[in-house]
């Protein structure tokens, strides 16, 4: 599972020689907004779910984050044809899209869910219990790395490494720390 994973970054200013474009570092505010905001899920992540999208297409989904009446979705898009009445999918990481929706749109799934969910499912459980502070792994590059979640975002958080820089670590790269690796600290 040797991949490197790395936050896609926007640089609208054109008048920028490439060279300076590239060693353009994001802020932090960047990274937290690409990462979907700072917030925390109420309980729910993980859950395998039925959306019904305003064009009234039925997907099979898997909640990553969950507030009030708001609810986003993971959808595997080897199954998503989304149409242009539905305004609120944005482009994920990997084979997924993510749609906004409302608590109202989305059933408890019946019968067995995809197994192309699965994995997605079991990553947004484990994302869903770690709490800000707390000493986690993470994957750097193709190397695993240990450090700090400073602050949970919707989809990610922003990971504080052990020689003190901050990086945006997808929901999907982020574990707790080993429990021998937590009692040695």
């Amino acid at each position: 599972m040797a991949r490197k994973l790395s936050l896609p970054l926007l640089n609208l200013d054109q008048g920028t020689p490439a060279s300076a474009r590239a060693v353009t570092k994001p802020t932090i505010d960047a990274v937290r907004e690409r990462l979907g905001g700072r917030a925390s899920t109420e309980p729910g992540a993980g859950e395998f779910v039925t959306l019904t999208t305003a064009a009234g297409k039925a997907l099979a989904g898997v909640v990553l984050f969950r507030r009030g009446d708001v609810v986003d979705v993971w959808i595997d898009t080897s199954e998503a044809h989304i149409s242009s009445k539905d305004t609120d999918v944005s482009h994920g990481a990997g084979r997924g899209l993510v749609h906004r929706a409302h608590r109202a749109d989305i059933t408890p799934m019946h019968g067995p869910a995809p197994d192309s969910l699965g994995a997605v499912a079991t990553d947004a459980c484990v994302f869903g219990a770690l709490l800000e502070g707390q000493r986690i792994r993470f994957q750097d590059g193709g190397d695993l790395s240990e450090g700090t979640l400073v602050e949970k975002c919707r989809f990610g958080g922003l990971v504080r490494r052990d020689d003190g820089t901050l990086l945006g670590v997808g929901f999907r790269r982020l574990w707790p720390a080993r429990a021998a690796d937590t009692e040695r600290n």
